[in-house]
């Protein structure tokens, strides 16, 4: 898997950035995850070993892009034409990019971008139901190839049924906070977005409980070396009959 991030550093925005991962891995090296710096992997796209070929191949599989600030992040504004112009010449590469900024992508976005890039999904997050219908709107009304939706760190009860009927989405990702300060993910929460997803024959993935975990009245804290495990032996995650064939 692998990751490709051209800047780090990043600002809280929502509910769902209080104990970012990133801070939290920053302030233990003594470094502000708050100052947006570009870093030596911008061009890793286009990067090649000894031998001429490029380090990034399709064999390595989908790439995700800037997993440790936001890719449009206004403080990058100057930098993300030139990542924009090495994903339009890597069509050979998936590039998978998560968002909190979903309201900034069509500013953000390149001129000749047209309905989407087919190499392109672009995933908005929505922790609770007041940022889901804030962000899922606007990530329906915009011009994309592919769209998903990720709940991480899962705040609440959240209800996207009537966006999942559109057929725009083709994913949905869910999991709890980790970390000391993480705040509780319901297994009632997981099952409500199981619902919707199975409904509508979207895929779904548990992706982990969190380190607290709250099942059937009972607080239960999960180590994190545990949670992605818990998760996936949960059977929780679902996918449609004809893509499993």
């Amino acid at each position: 898997m692998p990751i490709w991030n051209p800047w780090h550093g990043c600002h809280k925005l929502s509910a769902g950035c209080a104990n970012c991962y990133v801070y939290r891995r920053d302030e233990r090296i003594g470094k502000d995850a708050g100052i947006v710096t570009k870093t030596g992997d911008y061009n890793l796209p286009m990067k090649m070993n000894r031998k001429r070929e490029y380090k990034l191949t399709p064999e390595d599989g989908v790439v995700f892009t800037c997993m440790t600030s936001d890719f449009f992040v206004e403080d990058a504004d100057e930098w993300r034409q030139g990542c924009w112009d090495m994903i339009r010449y890597r069509r050979d590469l998936h590039f998978f990019i998560i968002t909190k900024r979903i309201d900034r992508f069509e500013q953000c976005m390149p001129s000749d971008w047209g309905d989407g890039w087919d190499h392109v999904t672009i995933c908005s997050t929505c922790e609770n139901q007041d940022r889901a219908d804030y962000r899922i709107p606007i990530l329906l009304s915009l011009p994309l190839k592919h769209r998903r939706i990720a709940s991480e760190p899962m705040l609440g009860e959240i209800d996207i049924d009537r966006y999942l009927a559109t057929g725009l989405i083709e994913q949905v990702v869910c999991g709890g906070e980790s970390g000391p300060n993480a705040r509780p993910c319901h297994l009632e929460w997981v099952l409500k977005l199981r619902e919707d997803c199975v409904k509508n024959r979207v895929p779904f993935i548990f992706r982990q409980t969190g380190a607290v975990f709250v099942k059937d009245g009972k607080t239960y804290h999960v180590e994190r070396k545990y949670q992605a495990s818990q998760a996936r032996k949960s059977g929780l995650s679902y996918i449609p009959e004809e893509e499993e064939s």
